[in-house]
């Protein structure tokens, strides 16, 4: 559920950020290729040149996008994240160290990037209408959120690891998470905060736990990746691109 009009604790919430900055590398493992993959998805849908990275992690999106877009910004509430961020982005770019409700622009983007964000966040929807006055009249909002109907949720729930789908369990917990999405949810914070979806995609095909698919192999991975394609709804992540709506 959302927090309406949630007074945030900045000193907890930047607390939150580095608790989870240490337990999750985005470089590490499966996360590797979830992240490759939808930064790949992104980079289909966008245009540029102008790009906002809300977010960053260990700069694997960054490196991607900066090689496309000379022109990639970057917030991000973690210092050495956000420290990374501008060796990546260099003097073309803008890196900048703040968390995402404190964020101020000077310009406007033609594409947001909100990848991992809004499961973080307190209030989502807040968010989102921040940024779509960010966003150019054409400009793209992309975002990326874990999908609580997935397939290795389901499974989890299967073998009694999980109570319900929706449930966080200690992983989400230790990376941060307040929510997971269903597509409902999702669907129902977008047109909330006033934008419109215009395109909808899956990310992989997760059966298991990272752990549990840990030695499996590249041609295995890939194969789940392309059935990611076929079977949105049972994805390990969802991915929306939004537009400003034009009624």
């Amino acid at each position: 559920m959302r927090s309406e009009g949630l007074l945030l604790d900045r000193g907890k919430e930047r607390q939150r950020l580095a608790k989870a900055a240490a337990f999750y590398d985005s470089r590490r493992g499966l996360s590797y290729r979830l992240v490759k993959h939808a930064a790949e998805i992104i980079l289909a849908q966008a245009a540029g040149p102008r790009l906002l990275e809300m977010g960053c992690a260990s700069g694997v999106m960054t490196e991607i996008f900066a090689a496309r877009f000379p022109q990639a910004t970057v917030v991000e509430g973690v210092p050495a994240y956000a420290e990374a961020a501008r060796s990546i982005v260099g003097d073309s770019g803008k890196a900048f160290c703040c968390l995402f409700e404190e964020f101020e622009p000077a310009e406007t983007y033609n594409d947001i990037v909100m990848a991992g964000v809004l499961e973080h966040v307190a209030d989502p929807v807040d968010l989102l209408r921040k940024a779509s006055g960010w966003l150019e009249r054409d400009g793209r909002l992309h975002i990326v959120v874990p999908n609580a109907l997935s397939l290795h949720r389901r499974v989890g729930v299967a073998l009694g690891l999980l109570s319900r789908p929706e449930e966080l369990h200690p992983a989400d917990l230790a990376m941060g998470h307040r929510r997971v999405y269903t597509w409902d949810l999702l669907k129902a914070h977008i047109l909330e905060s006033g934008l419109m979806i215009s395109a909808k995609e899956g990310n992989f095909l997760k059966p298991l736990s990272n752990q549990q698919m840990a030695d499996w192999s590249d041609d295995l991975l890939e194969a789940f990746q392309a059935l990611g394609h076929e079977l949105f709804d049972l994805c390990a992540e969802i991915y929306v691109q939004c537009r400003l709506r034009t009624d």
